[in-house]
């Protein structure tokens, strides 16, 4: 099998078994001097998968992370400007979800990369509900 076969099998399932969701991240505008000129927030389209942190986390146990109101995220490697609308992005630490319920949520942690040989297929994340409305 080939990457993109490979990572097209894995974002079918996150499409057909998952939510589309938007990624929300701050956004600057600078100046010629380095100035900024203007802050801001965008929202991309993305698909994803949540799943609720089980005993057989080991990893994200030992990590702290598993705590009430979290969840793991499953999400493609990288988001095509024909998915987001505005380029290519890939999802981070500190980036806010909204989900098909119109709940925030901020990825806390990227605790995984999975990658067949050297290319990464799909990503997994830590994320924590932040709405206010807990």
């Amino acid at each position: 099998m080939t990457y993109p076969d490979l990572r097209s099998d894995i974002q079918s399932i996150i499409q057909t078994h998952g939510q589309q969701g938007t990624l929300i991240r701050p956004t600057e505008n600078t100046g010629s001097m380095g100035d900024t000129k203007s802050l801001g927030v965008a929202g991309y389209t993305i698909f994803f998968i949540m799943q609720a942190i089980t005993k057989k986390d080991r990893q994200i146990h030992e990590m702290g992370l598993a705590i009430p109101g979290n969840v793991k995220g499953f999400f493609y490697h990288e988001y095509p400007d024909s998915i987001t609308g505005h380029g290519t992005l890939t999802v981070k630490a500190g980036d806010k979800i909204t989900d098909k319920n119109n709940k925030v949520w901020r990825v806390e942690q990227i605790i995984g990369r999975r990658k067949a040989k050297t290319k990464e297929i799909f990503r997994t994340a830590v994320l924590k509900k932040i709405d206010l409305d807990q």
